[in-house]
């Protein structure tokens, strides 16, 4: 967890202000992570089914962060359009279902996973801001607002991944069990079927779709309207550090929560914080409300990212738990962003690179999904055995 979110960590809170530094437009950056969405349209399907029933995920690890290390080399070395969209594009298609497949990871050691993967989750909060708190001293130090330094960073977190995951417990295909001699009916294809029939996971796939799809834009945009409003570029990381305190803290209450709410009203308790989030992106200009309006974000990936992700764990049988997790991917970073940040590259170029309407355009999409999780609240919350 401390390592693999500290990939992320590293790279893509700084990743935006790189791209303007080397001469694109919020138009351009938009196109980027539109076809990098696009790209996960296929990567999870590719990645869950291998670890479903092919390759041990522990191996499969080894793999992505191998494969992490040499495209984030390649990013480092790029300052052209399409060289750029190119390289980027490629990594975010192995660092995203890097992340998501921690959950069935943690998951396989957990006795009760929604009272437990928390606390374990809190780890790759705290590896989210590690790298913030070396690129601050290392621009304070060196007077070098140079961000090329991020992308090293992420590929020595990367390097030190490729390592670890040797250690990794052996965790065989989810459907490695099933053989050919079994009553129709099992198996991993029946039961993808079966999941992609089941009302409850639908549902958590479209709220995913729209609130995800509303986080991936903000979080590509939040840090040049941040320096845009006075904020230093050596203080970008560390202002983010106080939502991912706030989350490292939420985690530890998260399964008390949990057993008080139902999940559909925690996931909402996410849902809420987001709109409240892009309401002051939108409207405020006060620096200092900007930068607090992180602690909003933890909220969002304690009870909404986090909460889904619990969700679909219990919906899902055990043979394609996986790729259940892998398909929120394929909604919530891959047709969702795509779409989403099409509408963006739209709204900048109509706007005059106004990023304030971007931000109004993801407050909308947070509340189609709040609006829909409310509708389907109750059947979502039947779906779930309480001690999943």
């Amino acid at each position: 967890m401390l390592l693999q979110f500290g990939i992320g960590g590293a790279v893509l809170p700084f990743i935006t202000l790189l791209f303007l530094d080397r001469g694109l437009t919020f138009t351009q950056v938009s196109h980027i992570f539109a076809v990098s969405s696009a790209a996960l349209l296929v990567s999870p399907f590719f990645w869950g089914m291998l670890a479903d029933r092919f390759v041990p995920l522990n191996r499969l690890y080894t793999w992505l962060n191998l494969l992490i290390f040499i495209l984030l080399g390649v990013v480092s070395l790029q300052h052209s359009f399409a060289a750029l969209l190119v390289s980027f594009m490629a990594f975010y298609a192995c660092f995203n279902p890097s992340l998501v497949l921690l959950n069935p990871l943690s998951f396989f050691h957990l006795e009760n996973p929604r009272s437990q993967f928390g606390r374990l989750r809190a780890w790759g909060s705290l590896g989210w801001i590690l790298p913030s708190g070396f690129v601050y001293g290392w621009m304070q130090l060196r007077g070098d607002m140079n961000l090329t330094i991020t992308i090293h960073c992420g590929m020595a977190m990367a390097a030190a991944m490729i390592v670890v995951s040797r250690f990794l417990t052996h965790i065989p295909p989810g459907a490695a069990h099933v053989t050919p001699d079994m009553p129709s009916g099992t198996g991993y294809l029946a039961a993808v079927k079966r999941l992609l029939r089941n009302p409850a996971y639908l549902t958590a796939l479209a709220v995913y779709f729209l609130v995800a799809s509303s986080f991936a834009v903000q979080a590509v945009f939040s840090a040049p309207l941040l320096e845009e409003a006075g904020l230093a570029r050596r203080w970008i990381g560390p202002s983010q550090c106080i939502g991912v305190m706030l989350e490292i803290m939420l985690f530890r209450s998260q399964a008390r929560l949990l057993g008080r709410l139902s999940i559909s009203s925690t996931i909402l308790i996410g849902v809420v914080a987001m709109i409240l989030r892009h309401l002051v992106f939108w409207q405020s200009d006060n620096l200092w409300l900007l930068v607090g309006s992180h602690l909003l974000t933890g909220m969002v990936i304690v009870y909404h990212h986090i909460g889904v992700s619990v969700l679909v764990n219990a919906i899902a049988p055990k043979e394609v738990r996986s790729t259940a997790q892998t398909l929120l991917i394929l909604f919530g970073s891959g047709i969702g962003p795509m779409l989403a940040n099409g509408v963006v590259g739209w709204i900048t170029a109509a706007s005059g690179q106004n990023l304030r309407m971007v931000f109004a355009f993801s407050t909308a999409l947070a509340v189609a999904g709040g609006t829909l999780l409310v509708i389907r609240s109750r059947r979502l919350n039947a779906s779930v055995n309480p001690a999943a």
